[in-house]
């Protein structure tokens, strides 16, 4: 049995702030709420959209983007700061992680940030 030391760097998940991308092709997306972990399959993801957030007040504090991920049985609505930088990641199958994070402790400039993930049912009353 080999020990954890002795894996290839190749192997180990990138973390880029909010999202932590991989090199293979997870079966998941897990998303980290402060309630919860919510755990949807990968190929359920139908589409997504990014957009403004409407309930952005237009105040550098407020997040101006949303993205909108529609799977099968779930709706993930995501708020942040440059979320558009996800969507290569996402197109490609890569990210298998996403947490929210309300304080930038370790923002890291230039990447993704996710301040609020709501994860509803898909036919239900959309949560804002």
């Amino acid at each position: 049995m080999k020990s954890e030391k002795s894996r290839p760097e190749s192997n180990k998940p990138q973390f880029t702030g909010c999202v932590e991308l991989v090199p293979s092709l997870p079966t998941f997306i897990e998303f980290v709420t402060a309630q919860r972990l919510w755990g949807i399959p990968i190929r359920q993801l139908e589409c997504f959209v990014l957009s403004h957030n409407p309930e952005s007040d237009r105040r550098k504090t407020s997040t101006p983007d949303m993205l909108v991920l529609v799977f099968k049985t779930r709706l993930v609505f995501l708020l942040g700061w440059r979320l558009e930088q996800m969507l290569d990641p996402l197109m490609q199958g890569r990210v298998k992680r996403v947490h929210a994070e309300k304080f930038p402790s370790s923002l890291m400039m230039g990447e993704p940030w996710i301040s609020e993930i709501v994860v509803a049912p898909r036919f239900a009353t959309i949560p804002f």
